[in-house]
């Protein structure tokens, strides 16, 4: 892409907009995963639907590929040559507690949308790790670790979407006006417009009983038995997964956990302390945990239960060998 374009793009938007070397580009393109970094030809800092609707109409002009980057979460290298949308000042959000709803622009975290419900005496179906997107994950699907079985896919808990179409046009896309494309958006990703904001479900939720025990590795064949039979038992407010770790010792991790190689069993219950512990015992009856820190907790605090890093790191998060849920 020539520097034309570059300068095509600064005419017409209000948020930066940065080549290859520019000084805070290698910022404007980081990414979660730094196995999975990003090589765009040009970088855009959107920070209104308005500069949005420029980058998508200048690049549909000169037919230019685009992407688009909240957190730097996504799992492929999917920017190559192309302008990159960077949406992550787009950050307002908005609650309606009476109608239980959050109103949110592109660029939020789910860790800004707890904090806001958590005001109201609500929760909303976010992810495992509070520092993803709020839009990809609800285009992708997403399982909450809370409420994945109580309520299913967070997809389907989405009002209404708010699209900038390939051509440049604003669309408002709910189930009762366009219903074919507001089926597509919920679970086709980012493959049918740039969204610029999402409206979906709260929930009345303010604390749940969960968090993750840590098995040591020579148990682990102990605690799967019982745990692949225990996890079929479970009522839907509860919902666990297990995923085999081997740590890093880095001053990060508790003492116990560093440079361990561990069984983590993750839970969390929509219900009393007295329930939650009564159902979690098979479980932790099986061996001694190397650290348990299940307890009753504030949603905000919802990150916990998988512990993922919040930051960057140089290899893939640790594999989920099952999920119940």
């Amino acid at each position: 892409m020539n520097d034309p374009v570059s300068e095509e793009l600064r005419g017409v938007v209000a948020g930066p907009v940065l080549l290859p070397g520019d000084a805070g580009f290698a910022d404007e393109v980081a990414v979660y995963n730094l196995n999975n970094y990003l090589e765009p030809a040009v970088a855009v800092g959107v920070t209104s639907v308005a500069d949005v609707r420029a980058v998508v109409r200048l690049a549909a002009a000169r037919r230019l590929p685009v992407a688009v980057r909240t957190t730097g979460h996504q799992v492929a290298q999917h920017a190559g040559g192309a302008i990159l949308i960077n949406t992550s000042r787009m950050d307002g959000v908005r609650i309606d507690a009476d109608a239980r709803t959050a109103r949110v622009e592109a660029g939020v975290r789910w860790s800004a949308v707890t904090a806001a419900a958590a005001e109201y005496g609500l929760a909303p179906m976010s992810g495992s790790t509070l520092s993803v997107g709020v839009v990809a994950y609800l285009l992708g699907g997403g399982q909450s670790p809370v409420f994945g079985r109580s309520q299913g896919y967070a997809a389907d808990h989405v009002r209404e979407i708010e699209l900038v179409t390939a051509d440049g046009e604003l669309r408002q896309v709910t189930a009762a006006d366009e219903p074919d494309l507001f089926w597509a958006l919920r679970g086709g990703k980012g493959n049918f417009g740039v969204v610029t904001a999402i409206e979906f479900d709260l929930f009345p939720v303010s604390e749940f009983y969960g968090g993750g025990l840590h098995f040591p590795g020579e148990r682990m064949a102990s605690v799967l038995r019982v745990w692949r039979t225990w996890a079929l038992t479970l009522p839907e407010e509860a919902t666990t997964s297990v995923a085999v770790q081997r740590l890093p010792p880095i001053p990060e991790l508790p003492e116990p956990l560093r440079g361990a190689f561990v069984l983590h069993v993750r839970f969390a219950f929509l219900g009393s302390t007295e329930d939650g512990a009564r159902l979690l015992a098979p479980i932790r009856a099986v061996t001694a945990a190397i650290l348990d820190d299940v307890r009753t907790r504030p949603y905000t605090e919802s990150a916990l239960i998988h512990a993922s890093p919040s930051t960057g790191t140089s290899a893939s998060a640790p594999c989920c060998a099952a999920t119940c849920g």
